[in-house]
Protein backbone atom coordinates (compact mmCIF):
# COMPACT_ATOMS: atom_id res chain seq x y z
CA UNK A 1 0.00 0.00 0.00
CA UNK A 2 1.38 3.37 -1.03
CA UNK A 3 -1.05 5.55 1.03
CA UNK A 4 -1.77 5.64 4.76
CA UNK A 5 -3.98 7.86 6.89
CA UNK A 6 -4.66 8.24 10.60
CA UNK A 7 -7.97 8.20 12.52
CA UNK A 8 -9.65 11.61 12.55
CA UNK A 9 -7.86 12.77 9.38
CA UNK A 10 -9.90 14.65 6.79
CA UNK A 11 -9.21 13.57 3.20
CA UNK A 12 -9.29 16.08 0.38
CA UNK A 13 -7.90 16.60 -3.12
CA UNK A 14 -4.65 14.72 -3.60
CA UNK A 15 -5.42 11.92 -1.13
CA UNK A 16 -7.73 9.43 -2.87
CA UNK A 17 -7.91 10.56 -6.49
CA UNK A 18 -8.74 9.04 -9.84
CA UNK A 19 -7.99 10.57 -13.26
CA UNK A 20 -9.99 9.49 -16.31
CA UNK A 21 -8.91 9.77 -19.95
CA UNK A 22 -10.61 8.64 -23.15
CA UNK A 23 -9.20 6.39 -25.89
CA UNK A 24 -7.23 9.24 -27.46
CA UNK A 25 -5.53 10.09 -24.18
CA UNK A 26 -7.55 13.25 -23.50
CA UNK A 27 -9.02 13.80 -20.04
CA UNK A 28 -12.74 13.18 -19.96
CA UNK A 29 -15.51 13.20 -17.39
CA UNK A 30 -17.51 10.04 -16.79
CA UNK A 31 -21.20 9.88 -17.59
CA UNK A 32 -21.70 8.62 -14.04
CA UNK A 33 -19.28 7.80 -11.24
CA UNK A 34 -19.48 6.72 -7.60
CA UNK A 35 -17.29 5.08 -4.98
CA UNK A 36 -17.56 2.83 -1.95
CA UNK A 37 -15.23 2.21 1.00
CA UNK A 38 -14.47 -1.31 2.20
CA UNK A 39 -12.55 -2.74 5.15
CA UNK A 40 -10.41 -5.72 4.15
CA UNK A 41 -10.13 -8.63 6.58
CA UNK A 42 -6.91 -10.56 5.80
CA UNK A 43 -8.02 -13.52 7.93
CA UNK A 44 -11.15 -14.22 5.91
CA UNK A 45 -10.01 -12.50 2.69
CA UNK A 46 -13.34 -10.65 2.58
CA UNK A 47 -14.34 -7.02 2.09
CA UNK A 48 -16.92 -5.34 4.33
CA UNK A 49 -18.61 -2.22 2.93
CA UNK A 50 -18.58 0.82 5.21
CA UNK A 51 -21.55 3.17 4.92
CA UNK A 52 -23.17 3.95 1.59
CA UNK A 53 -22.00 1.79 -1.32
CA UNK A 54 -22.68 4.56 -3.85
CA UNK A 55 -21.02 7.77 -2.69
CA UNK A 56 -20.58 10.78 -4.96
CA UNK A 57 -17.02 12.08 -5.43
CA UNK A 58 -15.91 15.69 -5.90
CA UNK A 59 -15.10 16.72 -9.49
CA UNK A 60 -12.68 19.70 -9.28
CA UNK A 61 -11.50 19.46 -12.90
CA UNK A 62 -12.33 17.61 -16.08
CA UNK A 63 -11.45 13.95 -15.67
CA UNK A 64 -10.39 14.36 -12.03
CA UNK A 65 -12.34 13.01 -9.07
CA UNK A 66 -11.50 12.58 -5.40
CA UNK A 67 -13.16 11.14 -2.33
CA UNK A 68 -13.92 13.76 0.32
CA UNK A 69 -13.94 11.75 3.55
CA UNK A 70 -13.33 12.02 7.25
CA UNK A 71 -11.58 9.01 8.73
CA UNK A 72 -13.59 8.34 11.92
CA UNK A 73 -11.58 8.72 15.15
CA UNK A 74 -12.75 5.21 16.06
CA UNK A 75 -11.64 3.68 12.73
CA UNK A 76 -9.95 0.31 13.17
CA UNK A 77 -6.33 0.24 11.94
CA UNK A 78 -5.76 -2.00 8.95
CA UNK A 79 -6.18 -2.21 5.20
CA UNK A 80 -9.04 -0.46 3.44
CA UNK A 81 -10.09 -0.27 -0.18
CA UNK A 82 -11.89 2.31 -2.26
CA UNK A 83 -13.80 0.91 -5.23
CA UNK A 84 -14.61 3.34 -8.04
CA UNK A 85 -17.54 2.50 -10.35
CA UNK A 86 -18.09 4.58 -13.48
CA UNK A 87 -19.50 4.63 -17.00
CA UNK A 88 -17.79 6.39 -19.89
CA UNK A 89 -21.12 6.97 -21.66
CA UNK A 90 -24.72 6.60 -20.51
CA UNK A 91 -25.10 3.23 -22.23
CA UNK A 92 -21.60 1.91 -21.49
CA UNK A 93 -21.03 -1.01 -19.11
CA UNK A 94 -19.91 -0.20 -15.57
CA UNK A 95 -16.14 -0.25 -15.06
CA UNK A 96 -14.47 -0.59 -11.67
CA UNK A 97 -11.10 0.39 -10.27
CA UNK A 98 -9.94 -0.65 -6.80
CA UNK A 99 -7.31 1.26 -4.80
CA UNK A 100 -5.81 0.19 -1.48
CA UNK A 101 -4.96 2.40 1.49
CA UNK A 102 -4.26 1.91 5.18
CA UNK A 103 -5.39 3.44 8.44
CA UNK A 104 -2.62 3.57 11.03
CA UNK A 105 -2.75 4.53 14.67
CA UNK A 106 -0.49 7.56 14.38
CA UNK A 107 0.05 10.02 11.55
CA UNK A 108 3.75 9.93 12.37
CA UNK A 109 3.92 6.57 10.61
CA UNK A 110 2.81 8.01 7.29
CA UNK A 111 6.02 9.82 6.36
CA UNK A 112 8.32 6.86 7.01
CA UNK A 113 7.69 5.01 3.76
CA UNK A 114 10.99 6.24 2.27
CA UNK A 115 14.16 7.60 3.83
CA UNK A 116 15.07 11.25 3.26
CA UNK A 117 17.68 10.22 0.69
CA UNK A 118 15.23 7.99 -1.19
CA UNK A 119 12.53 10.67 -1.23
CA UNK A 120 15.08 13.19 -2.48
CA UNK A 121 15.95 10.93 -5.42
CA UNK A 122 12.25 10.34 -6.19
CA UNK A 123 11.61 14.09 -6.22
CA UNK A 124 14.63 14.74 -8.46
CA UNK A 125 13.51 12.05 -10.91
CA UNK A 126 9.99 13.47 -11.03
CA UNK A 127 11.44 16.94 -11.69
CA UNK A 128 13.59 15.66 -14.57
CA UNK A 129 10.59 13.86 -16.07
CA UNK A 130 8.55 17.12 -15.84
CA UNK A 131 5.96 15.30 -13.75
CA UNK A 132 6.28 17.36 -10.57
CA UNK A 133 3.38 19.77 -11.10
CA UNK A 134 0.67 18.52 -13.49
CA UNK A 135 -1.51 21.60 -13.01
CA UNK A 136 1.28 23.83 -14.28
CA UNK A 137 3.03 21.58 -16.79
CA UNK A 138 -0.02 20.13 -18.50
CA UNK A 139 0.47 18.26 -21.77
CA UNK A 140 -1.72 20.19 -24.20
CA UNK A 141 -1.24 23.91 -24.73
CA UNK A 142 -3.85 25.21 -27.21
CA UNK A 143 -3.76 28.76 -28.64
CA UNK A 144 -4.79 31.32 -26.06
CA UNK A 145 -8.14 32.11 -27.66
CA UNK A 146 -8.98 28.37 -27.65
CA UNK A 147 -7.70 27.69 -24.16
CA UNK A 148 -11.12 26.95 -22.71
CA UNK A 149 -13.73 25.59 -25.09
CA UNK A 150 -16.74 24.49 -23.10
CA UNK A 151 -14.46 24.29 -19.99
CA UNK A 152 -12.76 21.21 -21.45
CA UNK A 153 -9.15 22.09 -20.76
CA UNK A 154 -6.70 19.19 -20.98
CA UNK A 155 -5.11 19.01 -17.54
CA UNK A 156 -3.32 15.83 -16.57
CA UNK A 157 -2.56 14.20 -13.26
CA UNK A 158 0.87 12.84 -12.41
CA UNK A 159 2.02 10.06 -14.74
CA UNK A 160 4.08 8.08 -12.21
CA UNK A 161 3.44 7.28 -8.56
CA UNK A 162 6.29 7.45 -6.04
CA UNK A 163 6.37 3.66 -5.79
CA UNK A 164 6.96 3.38 -9.54
CA UNK A 165 9.75 5.96 -9.57
CA UNK A 166 11.38 4.26 -6.58
CA UNK A 167 11.33 0.95 -8.45
CA UNK A 168 12.99 2.54 -11.50
CA UNK A 169 15.68 4.10 -9.30
CA UNK A 170 16.46 0.75 -7.64
CA UNK A 171 16.69 -1.03 -11.00
CA UNK A 172 19.01 1.72 -12.24
CA UNK A 173 21.23 1.33 -9.16
CA UNK A 174 21.43 -2.45 -9.68
CA UNK A 175 22.36 -1.86 -13.29
CA UNK A 176 25.01 0.69 -12.27
CA UNK A 177 26.63 -1.72 -9.80
CA UNK A 178 26.95 -4.36 -12.53
CA UNK A 179 29.51 -2.23 -14.36
CA UNK A 180 33.18 -2.32 -13.31
CA UNK A 181 34.69 -1.52 -10.95
CA UNK A 182 32.69 -3.39 -8.33
CA UNK A 183 30.58 -1.09 -6.15
CA UNK A 184 28.30 -3.67 -4.55
CA UNK A 185 28.61 -1.96 -1.17
CA UNK A 186 26.37 0.86 -2.52
CA UNK A 187 23.39 -1.46 -2.78
CA UNK A 188 20.64 1.03 -1.86
CA UNK A 189 19.83 4.67 -2.58
CA UNK A 190 20.48 5.80 1.00
CA UNK A 191 24.08 4.54 0.87
CA UNK A 192 24.61 5.96 -2.61
CA UNK A 193 23.44 9.47 -1.67
CA UNK A 194 25.48 9.42 1.55
CA UNK A 195 28.73 7.98 0.12
CA UNK A 196 28.74 8.96 -3.56
CA UNK A 197 26.38 11.91 -4.18
CA UNK A 198 28.21 12.71 -7.44
CA UNK A 199 26.73 9.50 -8.90
CA UNK A 200 23.14 10.62 -8.38
CA UNK A 201 22.83 12.00 -11.90
CA UNK A 202 23.98 8.69 -13.40
CA UNK A 203 21.34 6.77 -11.46
CA UNK A 204 18.70 9.30 -12.50
CA UNK A 205 19.55 8.83 -16.18
CA UNK A 206 19.16 5.08 -15.80
CA UNK A 207 15.84 5.54 -14.00
CA UNK A 208 14.57 7.78 -16.81
CA UNK A 209 15.35 4.96 -19.23
CA UNK A 210 13.30 2.49 -17.18
CA UNK A 211 10.42 4.97 -16.83
CA UNK A 212 10.29 5.61 -20.58
CA UNK A 213 10.42 1.88 -21.29
CA UNK A 214 7.39 1.32 -19.04
CA UNK A 215 5.36 3.98 -20.87
CA UNK A 216 6.58 2.67 -24.22
CA UNK A 217 5.21 -0.78 -23.31
CA UNK A 218 1.85 0.74 -22.32
CA UNK A 219 1.47 2.77 -25.50
CA UNK A 220 2.49 -0.16 -27.69
CA UNK A 221 -0.60 -1.99 -26.43
CA UNK A 222 -2.85 1.05 -27.02
CA UNK A 223 -1.66 2.08 -30.49
CA UNK A 224 -3.99 1.81 -33.45
CA UNK A 225 -4.35 2.99 -37.06
CA UNK A 226 -7.90 3.44 -38.33
CA UNK A 227 -9.15 4.67 -41.67
CA UNK A 228 -12.69 4.89 -43.08
CA UNK A 229 -14.31 7.03 -45.74
CA UNK A 230 -11.08 8.83 -46.52
CA UNK A 231 -10.62 9.89 -42.90
CA UNK A 232 -7.78 8.27 -40.97
CA UNK A 233 -6.80 8.36 -37.33
CA UNK A 234 -3.42 7.21 -36.05
CA UNK A 235 -2.46 6.98 -32.39
CA UNK A 236 1.25 6.19 -32.00
CA UNK A 237 3.36 7.35 -29.07
CA UNK A 238 5.65 4.44 -28.22
CA UNK A 239 8.35 5.63 -30.66
CA UNK A 240 8.56 8.97 -28.85
CA UNK A 241 9.25 7.26 -25.54
CA UNK A 242 11.65 4.89 -27.29
CA UNK A 243 13.60 7.92 -28.51
CA UNK A 244 13.71 9.34 -24.98
CA UNK A 245 14.85 5.97 -23.67
CA UNK A 246 17.67 5.80 -26.25
CA UNK A 247 18.89 9.28 -25.26
CA UNK A 248 18.88 8.30 -21.59
CA UNK A 249 20.76 5.08 -22.36
CA UNK A 250 23.47 7.07 -24.14
CA UNK A 251 23.95 9.32 -21.13
CA UNK A 252 24.02 6.31 -18.81
CA UNK A 253 26.64 4.57 -20.98
CA UNK A 254 28.84 7.67 -20.86
CA UNK A 255 28.51 7.66 -17.08
CA UNK A 256 29.65 4.03 -16.82
CA UNK A 257 32.76 4.90 -18.83
CA UNK A 258 33.49 7.75 -16.45
CA UNK A 259 32.98 5.38 -13.53
CA UNK A 260 35.78 3.11 -14.75
CA UNK A 261 38.15 6.06 -15.21
CA UNK A 262 37.45 7.91 -11.96
CA UNK A 263 37.32 5.13 -9.34
CA UNK A 264 40.85 4.91 -7.98
CA UNK A 265 40.87 1.56 -6.18
CA UNK A 266 40.27 -1.74 -7.95
CA UNK A 267 40.89 -5.31 -6.90
CA UNK A 268 43.84 -6.81 -8.71
CA UNK A 269 44.80 -10.42 -9.39
CA UNK A 270 45.36 -12.36 -6.20
CA UNK A 271 48.74 -14.09 -6.20
CA UNK A 272 49.82 -17.12 -4.11
CA UNK A 273 52.39 -16.40 -1.42
CA UNK A 274 54.05 -19.82 -1.69
CA UNK A 275 54.14 -22.54 -4.30
CA UNK A 276 55.42 -23.23 -7.79
CA UNK A 277 54.62 -20.85 -10.61
CA UNK A 278 55.56 -20.15 -14.19
CA UNK A 279 57.43 -17.24 -15.70
CA UNK A 280 54.64 -15.54 -17.59
CA UNK A 281 51.95 -12.88 -17.32
CA UNK A 282 50.42 -14.64 -14.32
CA UNK A 283 52.46 -12.35 -12.02
CA UNK A 284 55.79 -11.77 -10.31
CA UNK A 285 55.82 -15.05 -8.35
CA UNK A 286 58.25 -17.57 -9.85
CA UNK A 287 59.91 -20.66 -8.49
CA UNK A 288 61.23 -24.10 -9.21
CA UNK A 289 59.35 -26.67 -11.18
CA UNK A 290 58.25 -27.39 -14.68
CA UNK A 291 57.29 -24.17 -16.38
CA UNK A 292 53.96 -25.30 -17.75
CA UNK A 293 50.33 -24.43 -17.04
CA UNK A 294 49.55 -27.95 -15.80
CA UNK A 295 52.01 -27.73 -12.97
CA UNK A 296 51.08 -24.23 -11.92
CA UNK A 297 49.95 -24.31 -8.24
Amino acid sequence: MAVAFSPGQELSRGDLDIFLTNNSGAVSNAASISFAIYFYDPDTDEEVVIGDDSRTPVNPAVGEYYAALLIPPSAEPGEYRIRWSFREFAGSPIQQVVMRFAVVESSSLIANVYTDQEQSMIDKLRLLLRDQNPDKFYHFRPPEHEGAIGTYNRVFGQIWEDAELFEYLERSLDWWNMFPPETEELNNLTKLVGSKPVWRTCILWGAISHACFALMANWTADEFDYSIGGVSLTLEKSSKYESMKSSSDMQFDKATEAKMMTVKIMRGLRQPKYGVGIRSAFGPHVGRGVLGPRNFL
